[in-house]
């Protein structure tokens, strides 16, 4: 009784600091609560996931092969690895994971909306709104179903189909903060900026600390040629502690468009070599795109 309550404890403080983008310390409590129990499953997916978040791939497979051994048949250790799989960009192997679950419940929206979620970044734009229809047809209200028809035409530029199924979700769910990020992209892609940063601003008075809401309401100032409360506003944010790759990497991004947006190429250039330089174990392909298209406008 006491090793339980003394490992649920370290648990929920690795959940509080995940839940929070810091990683690091997460896993530092994970180590503990392992070495008093090693069978523990959620110690070792929530440290796979962990893993997932810093981009270390080998450490995060480990620990989805360890919680694999200790239960093949747990639906939930595929459910966690294929999220993982998801976020680490491995689109190919968070199918495999997600279908493992579908063999079990064909119905179950949430790994079917992730499967057509890794067909969209793979561009396989059929099978994607394949699997997307099949939730609608399950559930013609599923929230991240519509979103996700959203983002589908969204990549096809098809702007006014998106903002057919994006205004159905906000329908729903007048506060969804995503679909209100991506009613912002759709204004932003057809460079409506104002009406872009409305939705943002929407978006932020229900969640005021989402850092992707902030990054796109401080980059969509620069677009409106709000300068200085553009820079204000990513100065203002603070990657202390944050050690999601996602987050930090699109930080480095929105913040650099915004330099070039005000004309301020060689300190964007700074900004990306800082980034290449500090987050070396980050994904690179990102920044390394925005860096070559300054270097291309200087040229």
């Amino acid at each position: 009784m006491f090793k339980k309550r003394i490992s649920d404890n370290l648990l929920k403080k690795a959940e509080y600091y995940s839940d929070r983008f810091e990683n690091e310390k997460a896993i530092s409590y994970l180590d503990k609560l392992l070495i008093i129990d090693g069978n523990n499953i959620d110690g070792w997916l929530l440290k796979g996931l962990c893993h997932a978040f810093l981009f270390q791939k080998e450490e995060s497979f480990r620990c989805f092969d360890k919680a694999l051994k200790l239960d093949s048949n747990n639906l939930n250790v595929h459910l966690k690895k294929g999220v993982a799989c998801y976020h680490m960009g491995e689109y190919e192997l968070a199918i495999d994971s997600f279908n493992q679950i579908i063999e079990h419940i064909p119905d179950e929206t949430f790994s079917l909306n992730k499967i057509g979620s890794c067909y969209l970044y793979l561009e396989k734009y059929d099978l994607a709104l394949s699997y997307f229809n099949k939730v609608l047809e399950i559930d013609s209200e599923d929230s991240d179903a519509l979103l996700n028809m959203g983002l589908y035409y969204n990549d096809l530029e098809m702007y006014d189909d998106a903002l057919i199924y994006l205004d159905k979700c906000i329908e729903i769910q007048p506060n969804d903060g995503a679909a209100l990020l991506q009613m912002a992209n759709i204004s932003k892609n057809k460079q409506d900026y104002h009406n872009a940063l409305r939705y943002v601003n929407l978006a932020l008075g229900q969640n005021p600390n989402d850092l992707m809401l902030q990054l796109t309401k401080n980059l969509l100032l620069s677009n409106i040629g709000e300068f200085e409360e553009s820079v204000k506003g990513f100065k203002s944010i603070s990657l202390e502690g944050i050690d999601n790759y996602g987050l930090i990497s699109m930080y480095y991004i929105y913040y650099g468009q915004a330099l070039q947006t005000m004309g301020k190429n060689d300190d964007a250039l700074g900004l990306y070599d800082e980034y290449l330089t500090e987050y070396d174990r980050f994904p690179k392909d990102g920044i390394i795109a925005e860096r070559d298209k300054v270097l291309g406008q200087m040229h």
